[in-house]
This record gives structure tokens, C-alpha cells and sequence, in this order.
């Protein structure tokens, strides 16, 4: 019998030290999830820094845009045409090789965007071209200042050529930036194509 009481509190410490570990063990394994949980929605440098450029470029620049995630509105290079899903009324005319959507940026007629989204043969997404019609030339002016704003921080240098503005140092993305404002219609054409 005093054998037993003397290897009770050894059997009592051999029983918290397996509990403890059982205990740091299960919590190590749920914080590791957490953490590949989280790490999977951890964006990369450059990627929050192209985010918190977006954040800055304006209402109607993050309408058009609809996020700093991938080339532009959430679409990646090569997806299916079939699988675009967009919450916005199909344009009137529609391109052979893609959609077109229309956005309207308030209840007139006057200011929106056509966006297309063009494909290769394989109906895969190589392009994405914005027609952006406002009311004023001064409008245009403030958009494609705030556009080029965000697209040097997302796409890097940019180049001029006349009236064009082009990003072409990213290796998947060509970006072109054009003023095609008429007396009537003050706008702006802004395309993304694939590179390679």
C-alpha cells in the first residue's frame, strides 16, 4: 500500500505532463490551420500595394476596376469567355470573338462604360477594353489622371506616345490609355491585352 502512495504523484506528473503536451499539441495543429487559413488570403507585398493605390484612385476609378485582384475587375488571362459572370446588362453590340457588358456610372445616359472582354480561337480571355464616355473634357482629365495614378503602382513605368499612355513592363499585360474625346463625346479608351 505505500508503494502505491509513492508512485501516485510520479503517475499524477507523468499524467499533467501528457495532458499538457496533448493540450499544446492540439492548439499548435488549430493555430497552424488558422495560419494557413489566413496565409491563403495574406496577399503579397505588391499586391497590397497595388490595393492601397486602388483605395486611393477614386469612386469611379474602383467602379470601373472593381478591385486591385487580377488583371482588372477579378479576371485572369486565359479563363473560359463561357465562365465571365458579371452582375451587369449586355451591350447593345456585341463583339464576334467575346461580351460586352455595359456600366452605367449614375441614371443618366451620359456616363458609363462598355466593357468587352474579348478571346483567342479557343474562346479563352486575351483582352479587356474599356469605353468610357462622361460629360466634360475636365471630367477625362481627372480620370486619367487618377487611372494613371493607380496603373503605374499596379502595372509599373508607363510610356507616351502621342496621345497614348502604355504600361508594358509587366511580361503577361499590355495597358493603353487614350484620350478619344470628341466635341460631343469627352472619353477615354483603356485596353488590357495578354502579351504572350
Amino acid at each position: 500500500m505505500r508503494k502505491d502512495f509513492n508512485r501516485l504523484p510520479h503517475m499524477i506528473a507523468k499524467s499533467i505532463v501528457l495532458i499538457l503536451t496533448s493540450t499544446f499539441v492540439f492548439f499548435s495543429c488549430n493555430s497552424s490551420k488558422e495560419n494557413d487559413k489566413n496565409g491563403a488570403s495574406n496577399t503579397s507585398e505588391s499586391d497590397q500595394i497595388a490595393l492601397n493605390a486602388w483605395d486611393k484612385s477614386g469612386d469611379l476609378v474602383q467602379k470601373i476596376t472593381l478591385s486591385s485582384k487580377g488583371v482588372i475587375r477579378n479576371k485572369e488571362w486565359g479563363i473560359s469567355i463561357d465562365s465571365l459572370q458579371e452582375k451587369l446588362e449586355l451591350a447593345e453590340n456585341q463583339p464576334a470573338n467575346g461580351k460586352s457588358y455595359t456600366l452605367y456610372f449614375d441614371d443618366s445616359d451620359l456616363n458609363f462604360t462598355d466593357i468587352s472582354y474579348l478571346s483567342d480561337s479557343q474562346q479563352k480571355l486575351t483582352e479587356i477594353d474599356f469605353d468610357i464616355f462622361v460629360e466634360t473634357k475636365s471630367q477625362v482629365e481627372d480620370l486619367k489622371e487618377k487611372f494613371t495614378t493607380y496603373l503605374q503602382v499596379k502595372f509599373g513605368a508607363s510610356k507616351t506616345e502621342g496621345n497614348k499612355i502604355i504600361w508594358e513592363k509587366d511580361k503577361n499585360t499590355q495597358v493603353i490609355l487614350q484620350d478619344v474625346s470628341t466635341d460631343k463625346d469627352p472619353g477615354i479608351k483603356l485596353v488590357f491585352s495578354r502579351k504572350n
